[in-house]
């Protein structure tokens, strides 16, 4: 994903889909993006169960979405 793309995301609401190496099924995290290390490789992801620190290789696709 593009630097520019992933940084205009940081305080939006989205549904993140990933799927890790190895795994058969995709998973999905909803949440406010609070931070992103294009360095590290990692999204930080404010959930209702919690923060959630997310691979950027292993992120299929982000939607924005409303906060519901």
């Amino acid at each position: 994903m593009e630097r520019k793309s992933l940084e205009r995301l940081i305080g939006k609401y989205v549904k993140i889909v990933t799927k890790e190496p190895g795994d058969e099924r995709t998973r999905i995290v909803t949440g406010r993006v609070t931070e992103v290390d294009l360095d590290g490789g990692f999204l930080m992801v404010e959930t209702c169960d919690g923060e959630a620190c997310l691979s950027i290789q292993a992120v299929v696709a982000i939607k924005p979405r409303s906060k519901e």
